[in-house]
């Protein structure tokens, strides 16, 4: 639902109300996915390898 929200442009603070989340950091994984689908869906070149994908999703903080 959330994603199908992000998809259609529909503003952040209006799906987070509609979600339920008080606080906008829980938006956060939903958005970390759409930009990642997002990027693929419109060929956004990646020049790493498969490896240095993986270790910069490591590297990212924990959502909370």
């Amino acid at each position: 639902y959330i994603m199908h929200m992000l998809y259609h442009r529909q503003p952040r603070k209006v799906i987070q109300a509609l979600a339920g989340h008080r606080d906008p950091r829980s938006m956060e994984v939903y958005t970390r996915v759409f930009a990642l689908d997002m990027a693929a869906t419109l060929a956004v070149p990646f020049t790493g390898d498969g490896g240095d994908a993986a270790e910069i999703l490591r590297t990212l903080p924990p959502l909370r």
